[in-house]
């Protein structure tokens, strides 16, 4: 077996599934599941574009904001990255409603 120096191994002390979990964010300075978060939302808006902008955009927020409270009960994101989606929504509803109000 050939002996590496110098090589860093971040799953030498893993023993649990949420240690194993958390590896990702050690190397990434906490910003990998945010990063995941945000490239799921993204791909879930692209898909959802045909039942338009508006529904797309509060779909995506959505889903990404249930998905990322499963990540933060993990305490693998922060919540505040919570309000991130969180205020899509609002932002949404509140876009909807002004140009309701319009029209």
């Amino acid at each position: 077996m050939a002996n590496y120096t110098g090589v860093t191994n971040n799953f030498e002390n893993v023993t649990t599934l949420k240690e194993m979990l958390a590896v990702p964010n050690a190397n990434t300075g906490g910003y990998a599941y945010v990063g995941l978060m945000i490239m799921m939302q993204v791909i879930i808006l692209i898909s959802l574009l045909p039942f338009g902008f508006e529904a797309a955009i509060l779909g995506s927020a959505f889903i990404a904001l249930i998905a990322s409270l499963f990540l933060a009960y993990l305490e693998l994101i922060s919540f505040s990255w919570l309000m991130f989606f969180m205020a899509q929504i609002l932002i949404m509803i509140i876009y909807i409603t002004w140009q309701k109000r319009n029209n």
